[in-house]
């Protein structure tokens, strides 16, 4: 591979990583961790960081009609392809310093270190820091409108959660600077066809335990896991807690409880590999004096395939009919939301492999239970992503954190996986 013996700047790209973790950074007293929810104030600055070591790089920097910041190294042919690298700047409340913000700051000093080489490349590249990518008022909102799934009821609806928020005064600033202003016509605007890129790559966090465990600092990602969401209403009948006899009670909590506690041992047993969440329970009438009428429990399972996700479906709802077979009892599926599994393209995972490979980094070939702004790029374009370890599979917590050689090793993948898509046998 030409340019085997380029690397990133290791000093300036940790430089960056730490700079990032400090803005937002709440005081142990608050929770610690970082708070940069979308429009909020520290994602302003997060995106003004980001924007003025772009522009001292020499890259141009744009911002288009949903608020996607991006920085573009830009080749001689107008007409040239676009790579787009990136991930999003947004944290959940107390988030951690890496969960996003590497993947964008890992590109940003990708495209530097290109532009300092004086590497010549058949593409464009171009870093992305999608806007709410963690679902403040709507997840994805950013690489959703760049890939054309966004409707004007989608858009309308994230600007009414907008609207609602709390912290209603951050976002005038924010739109402010938005072309269009979040208009949803405008917003409709930033899609980009995929005739117009050359594909995607995406640097995270694993977020999860199995690189560590593994003692392997590269991971290759096969796929992104769907994920179905339900509201499961356990119906019961309201009696009198003293006076009604235990045998004769059609209780719904009790109903709930025992799905709640069988679940996860059901899905265990016949998919492995796939995952199930009980996150919330809200009981009526909810006095202690009164057996519980009506249980709703919220219910979210995620796996790599079409065909495991029909099997959990189909195994947790037998499992809510026989809960609830007693007299008196009945079980209700609502289901809420879907998202199908993703795969990563093959080429872009088999040059992640040739780039590692090249550097001299084991790999491990795993999905992710997460989801990422990669499962939208896929649907339009070649998209591959990379992980580094999560220290004991913290993530979304003060608790995240990435040894900074993995993180070095991971940008340093990224670059060689650029380099190689350049080339005629990594051509698409």
């Amino acid at each position: 591979m030409p340019h085997t013996n380029l690397r990133i700047n290791q000093t300036r790209f940790l430089s960056t990583i730490d700079e990032m973790a400090r803005i937002g950074l709440l005081p142990d007293e608050a929770g610690g961790g970082r708070d940069r929810r979308p429009f909020s104030a520290a994602d302003r600055a997060a995106r003004r960081y980001f924007r003025e070591a772009a522009e001292a790089g020499g890259l141009r920097v744009r911002l288009d009609q949903a608020a996607n910041l991006s920085a573009r190294l830009e080749y001689d042919d107008e007409d040239a392809p676009t790579l787009l690298i990136g991930s999003h700047l947004d944290t959940v409340p107390h988030g951690g310093a890496y969960d996003g913000a590497l993947g964008v700051l890992a590109g940003l000093e990708v495209a530097l270190t290109l532009q300092e080489s004086g590497v010549r490349l058949p593409f464009h590249v171009e870093v992305v820091n999608f806007t709410d990518e963690e679902g403040r008022f709507g997840y994805f909102f950013g690489s959703r409108a760049l890939t054309g799934v966004h409707t004007e009821a989608s858009i309308a609806a994230f600007l009414d959660a907008a609207d609602e928020a709390e912290e209603f005064d951050d976002l005038p600033a924010m739109w402010a600077q938005v072309p269009g202003q979040l208009d949803p016509e405008a917003v409709l605007a930033a899609r980009r066809p995929g005739d117009s890129l050359a594909g995607y790559l995406e640097l995270h966090i694993e977020q999860g335990p199995r690189l560590e465990a593994a003692n392997v600092p590269i991971g290759v990602v096969s796929a992104i896991f769907g994920r179905r969401a339900w509201y499961l209403t356990f119906l019961g009948r309201a009696d009198h807690a003293g006076t009604t006899p235990m045998g004769l009670r059609a209780d719904a909590l009790v109903a709930a409880a025992r799905f709640i506690a069988a679940a996860p041992e059901r899905v265990a047993a016949d998919f492995p590999e796939a995952v199930v969440t009980c996150g919330n329970v809200e009981v009526k009438p909810g006095v202690a004096n009164v057996t519980p009428r009506e249980v709703t429990v919220w219910v979210e399972f995620r796996a790599g395939t079409e065909a495991e996700l029909d099997g959990i479906d189909e195994a947790l709802r037998r499992l809510a009919e026989e809960v609830a077979a007693g007299p008196g009892l009945a079980a209700q599926v609502d289901a809420r939301s879907s998202s199908h599994p993703t795969p990563m393209d093959s080429g872009m995972q088999s040059l992640i492999q040739q780039a590692a490979d090249s550097l001299g980094y084991a790999t491990h070939s795993l999905p992710s239970g997460a989801g990422h702004d990669a499962q939208m790029l896929a649907a339009i374009t070649p998209t591959g992503m990379l992980f580094v370890p999560s220290k004991d599979g913290r993530s979304h917590s003060p608790a995240e954190y990435t040894p900074p050689e993995d993180l070095v090793a991971g940008a340093n993948v990224l670059l060689h996986a650029v380099l190689a898509l350049a080339q005629p046998s990594g051509q698409m």
